[in-house]
């Protein structure tokens, strides 16, 4: 699942990650994602931090707080790439951290990785 506000981003990721063989579900914001986790778990989501209604953080901790559905990867995919932001994250336990601008294939070796 990629959770994205940004349409030409979201978009592309999909694009990209289809071409690698993988079904991607979309969500435009933390608010969205909770609701189609909730129903269709995925494999993994990436989502944004900075998002209308409910951000990644938000998202992050309502989704570990929820025992049916707490053990899904998350990764941040996000242009916030401070070390407060990136120390934030990894306190959470947000299990991978990659900042904008993004590269698709390191992108596609973490879900991988996470995957198997």
């Amino acid at each position: 699942m990629i959770v994205e506000d940004d349409e030409s981003v979201r978009k592309s990721l999909k694009m990209y990650l289809e071409l690698e063989g993988f079904k991607v579900m979309e969500a435009l914001n933390g608010r969205e994602a909770m609701d189609k986790v909730m129903t269709s778990r995925p494999d993994i989501i990436v989502t944004d931090i900075m998002m209308p209604e409910m951000d990644g953080f938000q998202f992050y901790l309502l989704l570990k707080d929820q025992p049916e559905i707490r053990d899904i990867p998350v990764i941040v995919l996000t242009a916030k790439g401070s070390t407060d932001d990136i120390r934030c994250a990894s306190l959470m336990g947000v299990d991978e951290y990659i900042t904008k601008p993004l590269d698709p294939e390191n992108l596609v070796s973490k879900i991988k990785e996470m995957l198997a």
